[in-house]
């Protein structure tokens, strides 16, 4: 998802608005998007989507955005019937982090004012390395995401490891602490921020979810792709 600002609002505060902004609703869940500025128009891109799916928004709604200054919004929503929508309230608040390797600290020249295409999805080349997880019970409620050892895991992480980071399909990162288990099956035991992506993105068990890395294996960044 992305969404272009008022052009009001951009040639007002167009010069204001840094590479980085938040979002704020009313149960202090934050939300990072990446901002680009194309032809004085101001997007928001990734980390965008990250919001639509907290918010369960499927058949449009009505935002309000109240500029505080230094690249920070406070957010209200509304269902398309002008509704209010409240926010899911954690404690503590949701942090929406977006991943920002790859990404140059400077606004990009000459990219195309296309919703679509400014939209954040994961490269096909972060799946070249795959598998495809059914979540069992242990993975949704126990704080843990259980990874295989043959087939993926072997290829994926070094025994020794003990961090990743999880980058979902809204370009929100998630740190998480990983263990291997030499126990029959072998396994990686995923932890840290994965309870917290759990209930961010309303996980269920049965659901299946997508475990994707680059070919060059033993990375410290896995891709998640949801199916819902």
């Amino acid at each position: 998802g992305a969404i272009i600002l008022p052009r009001m609002f951009a040639d007002d505060f167009g010069d204001d608005i840094t590479r980085v902004v938040s979002l704020v609703d009313l149960g202090n869940n934050r939300f990072q998007c990446l901002a680009e500025k194309i032809n004085q128009n101001v997007y928001l891109t990734r980390g965008w989507g990250a919001i639509q799916d907290f918010y369960d928004i499927r058949f449009g709604a009505w935002i309000m955005l109240l500029y505080k200054g230094a690249g920070e919004f406070g957010i209200v929503l509304q269902d398309r019937f002008h509704r209010p929508i409240q926010p899911r309230q954690f404690f503590p608040p949701m942090q929406f982090i977006i991943d920002m390797c790859r990404i140059p600290d400077y606004f990009v020249d000459n990219l195309p004012e296309s919703i679509e295409l400014l939209s954040y999805a994961h490269n096909r080349s972060f799946f070249t390395l795959a598998h495809d997880k059914s979540l069992t019970l242990s993975d949704v409620t126990e704080g843990y995401l259980y990874v295989p050892y043959d087939n993926f895991g072997e290829h994926v992480f070094d025994e020794d490891i003990t961090f990743i980071k999880l980058v979902d399909d809204c370009g929100c990162a998630w740190a998480c602490d990983v263990t291997y288990h030499a126990t029959n099956p072998r396994h990686f035991r995923v932890a840290g921020q994965w309870s917290r992506l759990v209930a961010a993105r309303r996980l269920l068990v049965d659901e299946t979810i997508k475990i994707g890395s680059q070919a060059n294996g033993l990375s410290n960044t896995i891709y998640l792709m949801f199916t819902k």
